[in-house]
């Protein structure tokens, strides 16, 4: 046997065995359809916090502005809770939909749409 053949069988082999280890299974993705839902939901919700803020930066009257982006933080959160009850242990985009769920809890908490907060967290105890 030959040097070069031999170095072309050892390469082979390592080429193989690199090949199955990329075959492992890895973290379990979201589904398509979830993935849709997961980007739209935070999304929304980092829309809907955005909005808040600018609005509520100004002086004024801003109650019924505000009961808007409430009622669409509340429907981005029930959307976002459907997904976490489907499994929490997805991954979508390098984080969990469970680490997803909290950073939203907290985001919506922070920029004052706490009722949209308690919508999402009510909605995961219903798992």
């Amino acid at each position: 046997m030959t040097a070069a053949l031999t170095t072309r069988r050892i390469l082979a082999v390592l080429t193989c065995a690199a090949a199955l280890a990329g075959c492992e299974p890895g973290s379990p993705q979201a589904p398509l359809h979830a993935a849709k839902k997961l980007g739209a939901s935070t999304g929304d919700i980092s829309t809907e916090c955005g909005l808040t803020y600018q609005l509520t930066a100004f002086g004024g009257d801003h109650r019924k502005d505000l009961a808007s982006l409430e009622r669409q933080g509340m429907q981005s959160a029930r959307s976002l809770a459907s997904v976490y009850r489907r499994n929490p242990a997805w991954i979508f985009q390098g984080e969990t939909v469970g680490q997803i769920v909290r950073d939203a809890i907290s985001m919506l908490n922070a920029c004052g749409l706490t009722d949209a907060a308690q919508t999402l967290a009510r909605n995961l105890r219903s798992r």
